[in-house]
């Protein structure tokens, strides 16, 4: 089943993410970048949770290939993050510590809220 993502827009028009069905029914909430947030049984249901998640969620921790990184801009298809965040307290003299990076094309699905 070839899956058709929907845009969820704020009032003023912000784009504030995704919605798509999914083949046994439901449907995915997405972000703007269209990482997965989670899913819900309707459609109403997803757009309702994105409207109250809003864009904050991107000011959540995210995890990339295990690291933890901040996100500093998103947009559909990419993303740019910041790889470390706290790696400077952590391990001090680290070299990818809060290196900025632009996230794109399969790098995206590996980009998640929950700890790997």
């Amino acid at each position: 089943m070839a899956t058709h993502r929907t845009e969820v827009r704020r009032d003023d028009g912000e784009l504030i993410g995704f919605v798509e069905p999914e083949p046994a029914g439901s449907w995915r909430y997405l972000t703007v970048f269209g990482g997965e947030l989670g899913t819900a049984a309707d459609e109403g249901s997803a757009v309702a949770e994105l409207h109250r998640l809003g864009l904050g969620v991107l000011l959540e921790r995210w995890w990339f290939r295990g690291e933890p990184v901040t996100i500093v801009e998103a947009s559909p298809g990419r993303v740019r993050v910041q790889v470390g965040g706290m790696a400077l307290a952590i391990a001090p003299g680290r070299p990818d510590a809060h290196v900025t990076t632009e996230l794109t094309g399969a790098e995206l699905d590996e980009l998640t809220l929950r700890r790997p």
